[in-house]
Protein backbone atom coordinates (compact mmCIF):
# COMPACT_ATOMS: atom_id res chain seq x y z
CA UNK A 1 0.00 0.00 0.00
CA UNK A 2 1.50 3.26 -1.13
CA UNK A 3 0.40 6.79 -1.97
CA UNK A 4 -1.65 7.69 1.10
CA UNK A 5 -0.01 11.14 1.17
CA UNK A 6 -1.55 11.85 -2.26
CA UNK A 7 -4.95 11.85 -0.59
CA UNK A 8 -4.06 15.16 1.04
CA UNK A 9 -3.05 17.03 -2.13
CA UNK A 10 -6.25 18.65 -3.36
CA UNK A 11 -8.41 19.22 -0.32
CA UNK A 12 -11.08 21.85 -0.89
CA UNK A 13 -12.75 21.90 2.50
CA UNK A 14 -12.48 20.78 6.06
CA UNK A 15 -15.11 18.17 5.19
CA UNK A 16 -12.65 16.56 2.74
CA UNK A 17 -9.96 16.52 5.41
CA UNK A 18 -12.29 14.70 7.82
CA UNK A 19 -13.18 12.13 5.13
CA UNK A 20 -9.48 11.49 4.46
CA UNK A 21 -8.86 11.08 8.19
CA UNK A 22 -11.67 8.52 8.38
CA UNK A 23 -10.30 6.72 5.33
CA UNK A 24 -6.80 6.51 6.79
CA UNK A 25 -8.28 5.19 10.04
CA UNK A 26 -10.15 2.55 8.00
CA UNK A 27 -6.99 1.57 6.12
CA UNK A 28 -5.11 0.95 9.36
CA UNK A 29 -7.36 -2.06 9.90
CA UNK A 30 -5.21 -4.19 7.61
CA UNK A 31 -7.44 -7.23 8.09
CA UNK A 32 -10.30 -5.41 6.37
CA UNK A 33 -8.01 -4.29 3.54
CA UNK A 34 -6.73 -7.83 3.03
CA UNK A 35 -10.31 -9.15 2.97
CA UNK A 36 -11.32 -6.56 0.38
CA UNK A 37 -8.28 -7.26 -1.79
CA UNK A 38 -9.07 -10.97 -1.52
CA UNK A 39 -12.52 -10.27 -2.93
CA UNK A 40 -10.89 -8.36 -5.79
CA UNK A 41 -8.52 -11.26 -6.37
CA UNK A 42 -11.46 -13.58 -7.05
CA UNK A 43 -12.54 -11.43 -10.00
CA UNK A 44 -11.61 -12.07 -13.60
CA UNK A 45 -11.18 -8.35 -14.15
CA UNK A 46 -11.85 -5.06 -12.46
CA UNK A 47 -13.95 -4.96 -9.28
CA UNK A 48 -15.53 -1.79 -7.94
CA UNK A 49 -16.25 -1.41 -4.24
CA UNK A 50 -18.43 1.64 -3.65
CA UNK A 51 -18.73 3.42 -0.29
CA UNK A 52 -21.54 1.99 1.78
CA UNK A 53 -21.40 -1.35 -0.05
CA UNK A 54 -18.35 -2.28 1.99
CA UNK A 55 -17.61 -1.73 5.65
CA UNK A 56 -14.05 -0.58 5.01
CA UNK A 57 -15.08 2.65 3.27
CA UNK A 58 -18.55 3.20 4.69
CA UNK A 59 -17.61 6.08 6.99
CA UNK A 60 -15.26 7.95 4.66
CA UNK A 61 -17.52 7.83 1.58
CA UNK A 62 -14.70 6.35 -0.48
CA UNK A 63 -14.59 3.67 -3.13
CA UNK A 64 -11.95 1.31 -4.47
CA UNK A 65 -11.42 0.09 -8.00
CA UNK A 66 -9.19 -2.99 -8.06
CA UNK A 67 -7.95 -5.60 -10.51
CA UNK A 68 -5.78 -8.68 -9.94
CA UNK A 69 -2.59 -9.13 -11.88
CA UNK A 70 -1.12 -12.46 -12.89
CA UNK A 71 2.32 -13.85 -13.64
CA UNK A 72 3.32 -15.79 -16.76
CA UNK A 73 1.63 -18.92 -15.40
CA UNK A 74 -1.68 -17.04 -15.01
CA UNK A 75 -1.31 -17.26 -11.23
CA UNK A 76 -2.61 -14.22 -9.33
CA UNK A 77 0.34 -12.54 -7.65
CA UNK A 78 -1.22 -9.27 -6.53
CA UNK A 79 -4.00 -6.75 -6.74
CA UNK A 80 -3.70 -3.21 -8.03
CA UNK A 81 -6.21 -0.65 -6.86
CA UNK A 82 -7.15 3.01 -6.70
CA UNK A 83 -8.97 4.53 -3.75
CA UNK A 84 -10.96 7.72 -4.26
CA UNK A 85 -14.20 9.47 -3.47
CA UNK A 86 -17.42 7.76 -4.47
CA UNK A 87 -17.95 10.55 -7.01
CA UNK A 88 -14.72 9.84 -8.92
CA UNK A 89 -14.70 9.47 -12.69
CA UNK A 90 -15.25 5.71 -13.01
CA UNK A 91 -15.31 5.82 -16.81
CA UNK A 92 -11.74 7.09 -16.72
CA UNK A 93 -10.31 5.18 -13.74
CA UNK A 94 -11.67 1.67 -14.43
CA UNK A 95 -9.87 1.27 -17.79
CA UNK A 96 -6.67 2.71 -16.27
CA UNK A 97 -6.70 0.18 -13.42
CA UNK A 98 -7.48 -2.66 -15.83
CA UNK A 99 -4.72 -1.64 -18.26
CA UNK A 100 -2.13 -1.11 -15.52
CA UNK A 101 -2.89 -4.50 -13.93
CA UNK A 102 -2.48 -6.17 -17.33
CA UNK A 103 0.83 -4.38 -17.98
CA UNK A 104 2.17 -5.34 -14.54
CA UNK A 105 1.11 -8.93 -15.21
CA UNK A 106 2.85 -8.94 -18.59
CA UNK A 107 6.01 -7.53 -17.01
CA UNK A 108 5.94 -10.27 -14.36
CA UNK A 109 5.45 -12.91 -17.05
CA UNK A 110 8.53 -11.92 -19.03
CA UNK A 111 11.88 -13.52 -18.33
CA UNK A 112 14.16 -11.16 -16.41
CA UNK A 113 17.14 -10.00 -18.46
CA UNK A 114 20.43 -9.33 -16.86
Amino acid sequence: MRGQANLLEDLKALEDLERVRLLLDDLEGKKDVIELLGRAEDADGVRIFIGSENKLFSLSGSSMIAAPFRDGDKKIVGVLGVIGPTRLNYARIVPMVDYTARVVGRMLGQPQGG
